[in-house]
């Protein structure tokens, strides 16, 4: 379907599966763009989760990482979950983990 919606001349538009990202120079090209393309997956009958929707953010999460101003970091909550695993302490234990 979104073969079909081409985004502004300056503006991309990245899709992984059913998650889309707009990323542009200015908060006003990407709120426009972004309308533009919630008008266009309406028309064709799709609907956006509201909860997961972050409209014209300078930081947001993209499968599993935060993006701002071009810089992307992983989730800190990604990272704990591999803190906490505890240390192994034999060969066995780091075969099991890797």
């Amino acid at each position: 379907i979104l073969q079909d919606f081409v985004p502004a001349s300056g503006l991309t538009l990245i899709q992984y599966v059913d998650d889309l990202l707009i990323a542009g120079q200015t908060e006003e090209q990407v709120r426009k763009e972004s309308i533009k393309l919630l008008n266009f997956l309406g028309l064709k009958g799709l609907k956006v989760s509201k909860s997961k929707l972050q409209f014209t953010e300078e930081k947001v999460k993209y499968l599993g990482h935060y993006i701002e101003k071009g810089e992307k970091m992983i989730d800190p909550e990604r990272v704990q979950g591999i803190l906490s695993l505890p240390t192994p302490g034999s060969k066995k234990q780091v075969r099991q983990l890797l």
